[in-house]
């Protein structure tokens, strides 16, 4: 009877070869360390300092999942939270997965996914900027960028000798009721294309997407354009990236919208230093032709060190100064407490303009 009961076990493990092929990662990154702000433009606002969690990177516990289907065709997903490792709360907004969350396909043919992750805008800021998007030195601090869309659609297609070309589409990017408005009358149409190549040690991308509130006049429409590159030549790499974007209208679309015509540009620098260091630098500047009042103008400076420790360990230093004109009020941050668009209005206490971070970053 025993061993009819093992060849019986054994029969049953054999028949789900499914399970035996699909594989489920857990993953994270933990980020902390010391930040302090000052030169705030609001006046009798002190100076801000604290042990911040997310400075360089976004905190984040993940599982990736992947399973082969046979003939080259792959099932793949990612679930993925932020959190605050100073606190030991979410920071995503309420959302348990706000980082991502998708479930995808993918072979010979390119990638389809479904569901919220990074824009292609964003992934863009993150791969040229010397800082990585990241510290009081990233890049949108000045540069107005759209993090994520959600409800989408995402295909990319295969590398062709360095070239790739992610497509997005969202039919109601934003909207967290359970069901549309009357006659969809206001829901967000996201759409984007954002082609890309990589050769050795030059990276060129760029990004065109639209996000309009669908069945509402144009005034509501948001247009965005960026172009990016960086060149690694050995003791420096060099990189730059200019963009525009068109908004007819500071109503809330879901997003920080919150220029008229605006125009940014950032060049930076990165540079090996000793056996695991980097030194990296960037300067940003931005103008915002607002329809009423004087236009906003501001400029950013950013100095920074990275360190390897280890191939998961690292430490990292960063300080940046921004310089407003009378109008505008952009200020520095970290990657927690304002989100990655940072300009605040001039009653807003975070409206800091000089900022320092140095802190310790672990992936797992």
């Amino acid at each position: 009877m025993q061993k009819k009961i093992i060849a019986l076990a054994v029969a049953g493990l054999a028949s789900m070869p499914a399970f035996a092929q699909s594989n489920v990662t857990v993953y994270g990154l933990i980020d902390m360390g010391f930040s302090h702000r000052s030169d705030n433009l609001v006046s009798g606002v002190k100076s801000r300092s604290a042990i911040d969690s997310g400075m360089a990177n976004g905190s984040r516990l993940g599982f990736r999942g992947t399973e082969d289907l046979g003939n080259g065709v792959k099932l793949n997903f990612v679930l993925e939270q932020g959190m605050g490792v100073d606190t030991g709360a979410s920071n995503q907004g309420g959302r348990t997965f706000g980082r991502q969350s998708f479930v995808s396909l993918s072979s010979s043919l390119g990638t389809l996914a479904l569901g919220r992750t990074y824009t292609p805008q964003n992934v863009l800021q993150a791969t040229i900027d010397p800082f990585g998007d990241g510290t009081v030195g990233k890049i949108s601090n000045l540069y107005a960028g759209n993090d994520r869309v959600e409800n989408a659609v995402f295909y990319t297609t295969p590398n062709f000798s360095g070239l790739s070309v992610a497509l997005v589409y969202s039919g109601n990017t934003g909207v967290t009721a359970a069901n549309e408005n009357i006659g969809n009358k206001g829901d967000q149409r996201f759409i984007a294309i954002a082609p890309t190549y990589v050769n050795g040690p030059l990276t060129v991308g760029a990004n065109v997407h639209r996000q309009k509130a669908h069945d509402v006049d144009d005034a509501k429409t948001e247009k965005v354009w960026d172009l990016g590159a960086s060149y690694d030549f050995g003791v420096v790499k060099l990189a730059a990236m200019y963009g525009q974007r068109k908004d007819g209208s500071v109503a809330d679309l879901g997003t920080l919208k919150i220029h008229d015509d605006a125009k940014f540009w950032m060049v930076g620098a990165s540079a090996p230093v000793f056996t695991s260091g980097k030194v990296v630098a960037s300067y940003v500047h931005a103008r915002d032709d607002r329809d009423a009042g004087e236009d906003w103008k501001a400029s950013k400076l950013a100095l920074g060190y990275v360190h390897t420790l280890s191939k998961r360990t690292d430490v990292y230093t960063a300080y940046a100064s921004i310089d407003n004109n009378d109008a505008s009020s952009y200020g520095t941050s970290d990657a927690l407490n304002l989100g990655r668009t940072l300009v605040a209005s001039q009653g807003d206490r975070n409206a800091y303009q000089k900022g320092f971070n140095i802190g310790m970053r672990h992936r797992f």
